[in-house]
């Protein structure tokens, strides 16, 4: 893991700096937020010992400059021998409370996680499980922050048979959280999705095929590395946004 820091609005990078030489999980999303205070947060899925690829935060207190020892989120323990492709979020409030969601393959307790640490990611709650059963494809969690401190995640639930885009809040800072609101149509198979929040409004964008094409796309067998992936049907992939009120 590394970064690189620009001083001039990007005109201009630093060489790259290492935050963590532990590897990496090469296909997962990394994320980046940063405190109030200036403190800045790295999450990312790291690779343990054994092939056991669990989401781990690191912290900057020089704006990048040097980074802490990354902490483990929570030992999820899931060994799996490659990449699924689905990263952390992460997002720190105005109090700076560090808010992490993930999404885990390990059978029995598959899906999006949830946890926050009010210390400054030296150590983190117990998770609270958003959308888990014992087995789920790969999710794309995302948090957004609204107005009075609100978190808010949306993710494609991976634990359907063909996914939904569903978003959830939290009640009693987070110890438990809202029934999932569904926001795509069922006949429909949602992928990479994004949201943001801001005061009272909440948006969330997706793109999504037809349940047959995701079917298809999912069970082509790409082991052979020669192989190669046949286009879906042209014309069956859109992108939709929906917007709301945080209530």
């Amino acid at each position: 893991m590394f970064v690189t820091r620009s001083k001039d609005g990007g005109k201009h990078w630093m060489p790259n700096m290492p935050v963590s030489a532990n590897e990496a999980c090469p296909c997962c999303r990394t994320a980046m937020a940063s405190a109030p205070t200036g403190v800045l947060y790295l999450a990312w899925r790291q690779v343990f010992p054994g092939n056991v690829r669990d989401v781990v935060v690191a912290r900057s207190n020089d704006y990048g400059m040097t980074w802490e020892d990354p902490v483990r989120v929570h030992a999820d323990n899931w060994v799996f021998d490659g990449c699924p492709h689905a990263g952390p979020s992460l997002q720190v409030d105005s109090k700076g409370i560090v808010h992490v969601a993930w999404w885990t393959g390990k059978q029995g307790s598959a899906g999006v996680w949830y946890a926050q640490s009010r210390n400054g990611a030296m150590t983190f709650s117990t998770p609270v499980p958003l959308g888990v059963a014992e087995f789920s494809r790969p999710a794309h969690v995302q948090l957004a922050l609204g107005g009075q401190e609100r978190v808010i995640a949306a993710w494609d639930d991976g634990t359907l048979e063909t996914p939904r885009i569903v978003v959830r809040r939290p009640k009693d800072g987070g110890v438990s959280w809202s029934a999932p609101a569904t926001l795509s149509d069922s006949g429909r198979a949602p992928a990479s999705r994004s949201s943001a929040a801001s005061r009272e409004r909440l948006a969330v964008a997706w793109s999504e095929q037809s349940a047959e094409s995701a079917s298809h796309d999912a069970h082509h067998d790409m082991k052979d590395p020669k192989a190669t992936m046949p286009l879906s049907s042209v014309g069956d992939a859109r992108v939709l946004v929906r917007r709301g009120t945080l209530e």
